[in-house]
């Protein structure tokens, strides 16, 4: 029989939707099994925030999008601290799958635990267009919730 896998860095990207916190909830508990640390990243996609006319825009943009984030992976810290596991949060400005495959390649992570769907497809039926994405980007494991 094979050995369970060790996984020292888990990886759960959020979007605040309730898919990602089934995500949350589900690398909370391998974190918690593996003894390892959690990385929780929100990707301020800024889209086409970069065509706007108005420098100022683009500025007020990108810092209600780090606001945002910061939020949701506070949340999730502190959730995280309540289940004793050790937890590194970051926001980066990107597309979602390029910050999740730069950040799993930055920290080696050993899995990517992320909801079945999050807010930019909420009715499509099992696998959202960016957790499709990511599956088939990664040399790791991905779990979806």
């Amino acid at each position: 029989m094979d050995e369970p896998h060790d996984f020292d860095d888990i990886l759960v990207p959020t979007d605040g939707s309730k898919a990602a916190r089934n995500g949350v909830n589900q690398a909370i508990k391998f974190a918690q099994r593996n003894d390892a640390t959690l990385h929780v990243l929100y990707a301020m996609d800024m889209g086409d925030a970069d065509y706007v006319a108005v420098p100022s825009d683009i500025s007020q943009t990108r810092r209600r999008l780090e606001k945002k984030g910061q939020t949701f992976v506070s949340e999730i810290e502190d959730l995280a601290a309540d289940a004793d596991v050790s937890c590194v949060t970051a926001v980066k400005a990107n597309t979602p799958v390029e910050a999740i495959t730069d950040y799993v390649d930055e920290h080696d992570i050993d899995l990517v635990v992320m909801g079945k769907r999050g807010r930019s497809d909420p009715d499509k039926p099992l696998l959202g267009s960016i957790t499709n994405r990511v599956i088939g980007s990664l040399d790791v494991p991905v779990f979806t919730a």
